[in-house]
């Protein structure tokens, strides 16, 4: 596997690379500030050499940097359905199982789980039955 870069900031990762306009339109909708001017602070990672990696081999790569945020965001084939349900990964604590966010959601799950200011179980836990997390009601 390729080397990621390390930074501060939450590393997305991209390993679909079937369907180029998915794939913008889900990185548009992460980067976009929502209502209040909240964003998501994520350092893209477009390297087809990621094709096909699961989340524990991105996982791993991750934790090999010099430095890292709190979590990791992975889009892969699953995320590039309607509302791009992007996979959360942990970094901190590597017992927790990733949980999937929708993409206008992303800055909540980044903005809080990197500055500590909540914990992943409250995100894990509002996880609809379908395992993703939709925003708190």
């Amino acid at each position: 596997m390729p080397i990621l870069p390390s930074t501060e900031n939450s590393l997305l990762v991209r390993t679909s690379f079937a369907d180029a306009e998915p794939w913008a339109d889900a990185l548009s909708v992460v980067r976009t500030e929502n209502e209040d001017g909240f964003r998501a602070y994520v350092e893209v990672v477009d390297d087809n050499a990621w094709e096909d990696a699961d989340w524990e081999q991105v996982r791993r790569a991750a934790l090999a940097t010099d430095e890292q945020a709190a979590i990791l965001f992975i889009v892969d084939s699953a995320a590039l359905e309607p509302d791009y349900p992007v996979l959360v990964v942990d970094l901190g604590d590597l017992s927790h199982e990733p949980f999937r966010c929708v993409a206008s959601e992303l800055w909540g799950v980044d903005n809080n789980l990197n500055i500590a200011n909540m914990d992943w179980e409250e995100f894990a836990d509002m996880t609809e039955s379908d395992g993703v997390f939709r925003g708190f009601a």
